[in-house]
């Protein structure tokens, strides 16, 4: 039987489920009111939400709670309901990786207590929403706001876009978040008139309007593109019209579009010559004045990229007597007539400095922690240009697009995924960079371990990776490329046996067998970059050895 069940660790309230294979038959069962196993029949729980709070306000008073966490995606909604009567609760942590929907959204939009939320992620035009009327700060754990297709291609991005949108296009046969992004839309869209389809098939059209028929809309137009396809589908469409309920009554029109069907194969015949030379040229010139731009963007980042590590060299050899040698104890006066006591020379010892940037990292990181106080450590990779600080923010999307100097820069910096610890490091740490492979820079010179001129000889396969804490040396044990995935960036792991399945699965997929030894209680980090434009990974795992 499912409970929800109320824990109270660590300055935290958790609301979770708790399972229970016994059945029990009454409420003094199926309840318990205790500070340390506070549980609730979870129909007990919704019909009794004011009540429920009573019990855990005094608790939350008491102990001074200003944070939740909700742990299951099926409470998110009844928990944010919950909150609204714990006013003494400020910041919140969905923990489950889903994204918010407009349901939740409204839950949200209800509180009135909270001032934090951490979630996995939530729609553009669903952000916005909180932004504009709510004090809330949205925090994600995700890079990027992945939006779907339908999102896509009717340019979604705001509220407002979503409120007023007259008509909206279909170019093929929606996904799954295709349809939860389009009950969405339809659920806070007020103006839609016309659906104007390019792709069609019987039962994606009956689909969508199955979904209008559920968010009960009139008077729209479903305008059909005349492709070939597309009007094999006309008798069939008709039949339907004349049987459904639905579209007679509340006035669900078909339209087909030929005009804008024969414009389009008659393009080309409408155009002379002199025409298609003109557009040749704007094409052109667009195309040179769009590669320009890019270009220049790149130059520029890459310039202040330059002056930063340059900067940052400037810095460290201003400070290279930090930890200089002892000087030696002076030797006696030489005596020139003495031929046992000959005249020496004395040189003057070195600081403990090796070009470019000191072997003590500790002092390293602790001079350019005045600069960015983010800077966690150093990263360097034989015989690559990759040589940099590694910083890290709360999440993993600030230093994507943010130079060590924390200003806006396109190509990003090297940075630790925001979930791992910089102290003392979880058993995987991950560290990110863009592949700026044009400039060789951030990561952009790491598809060089993809060779085996690189990868065979024996001092390439050390990475050295420090911090604060000490100087480390990593061996190399898997390199590979692989479709965009996130099964290589979990950091802990539950069991020793799951940290030795997860090594394993990694060293499988390795284009190189290193023969690096691992074992259970063994550190291991995780570099990774893009390849193809986004499209794959490219990614280096080595353990630490010294």
């Amino acid at each position: 039987m499912k409970k929800i069940q109320f824990l109270i660790n660590d300055n935290t309230l958790s609301i979770g489920y708790k399972i229970e294979n016994n059945v029990f038959r009454n409420l003094n069962n199926t309840n318990i009111i205790s500070k340390d196993d506070l549980v609730f029949d979870i129909k007990y729980f919704k019909n009794n939400l004011k009540l429920v709070a009573g019990f855990l306000n005094v608790m939350v008073k008491n102990d001074n709670i200003t944070r939740a966490v909700i742990e299951q995606e099926e409470l998110i909604v009844i928990s944010l309901d919950l909150l609204n009567y714990l006013p003494s609760i400020t910041d919140l942590v969905i923990k489950p990786d889903v994204g918010i929907d407009y349901e939740m959204h409204l839950a949200i939009l209800k509180n009135d207590t909270l001032r934090s939320i951490n979630l996995y992620s939530i729609p553009t035009y669903l952000l916005e929403r909180i932004d504009t009327t709510k004090n809330i700060k949205i925090e994600t754990r995700v890079e990027v706001f992945y939006i779907s297709n339908f999102l896509r291609v009717n340019k979604l991005t705001s509220y407002s876009d979503v409120f007023y949108k007259r008509k909206i296009v279909i170019d093929y046969e929606f996904k799954d978040i295709d349809y939860k992004d389009f009950d969405q839309f339809l659920s806070i869209n007020n103006y839609l008139k016309t659906i104007y389809f390019e792709y069609i098939d019987m039962d994606f059209i009956k689909s969508v309007v199955r979904h209008l028929r559920e968010a009960k809309k009139r008077n729209i137009t479903l305008c059909i593109k005349g492709t070939e396809n597309n009007l094999s589908y006309f008798l069939a469409l008709e039949e339907f019209a004349k049987k459904s309920k639905y579209v007679k009554q509340n006035k669900i029109k078909f339209k087909i579009d030929y005009t804008k069907e024969y414009k389009f194969e008659n393009f080309m015949k409408l155009l002379n010559f002199t025409t298609m030379k003109y557009m040749l040229v704007v094409i052109i010139i667009s195309c040179v004045i769009g590669y320009g731009l890019n270009e220049y963007d790149l130059y520029m980042s890459s310039t202040e990229i330059d002056s930063i590590t340059d900067n940052i060299s400037d810095l460290l050899e201003e400070f290279e007597y930090l930890d200089p040698i002892p000087e030696p104890e002076p030797e006696p006066e030489p005596n020139p007539m003495d031929p046992t006591n000959p005249v020496t020379t004395t040189t003057k010892p070195k600081p403990n400095y090796v070009s470019p940037y000191y072997k003590n990292y500790a002092k390293v990181i602790s001079v350019l922690k005045q600069t960015n106080p983010d800077t966690v450590g150093w990263l360097t990779v034989n015989n690559t240009t990759v040589n940099y600080p590694v910083v890290q923010a709360n999440n993993n999307s600030y230093y994507l697009n943010h130079d060590f100097n924390k200003n806006s820069n396109s190509l990003g910096w090297v940075f630790m995924d925001y979930r791992n610890n910089a102290s003392d490091l979880d058993q995987n740490t991950v560290i990110y960079g863009h592949n700026i492979a044009k400039a060789k820079l951030m990561f952009g010179n790491l598809s060089a371990t993809l060779k085996s001129s690189w990868y065979t000889k024996a001092d390439n396969q050390y990475i050295t990776f420090n911090t604060e804490r000490g100087d480390m040396q990593w061996r190399i044990f898997s390199i590979y490329t692989i479709a965009a995935t996130n099964d290589y960036l979990y950091n802990t792991f539950a069991t020793q046996a799951d940290f030795l399945a997860f090594v394993e699965k990694m060293r499988s997929r390795s284009i190189y067998n290193f023969g690096a030894e691992i074992k259970e209680n063994d550190k291991i980090i995780t570099l990774s970059t893009c390849q193809s434009n986004g499209k794959n990974r490219l990614v280096v795992h080595a353990v630490l050895v010294k």
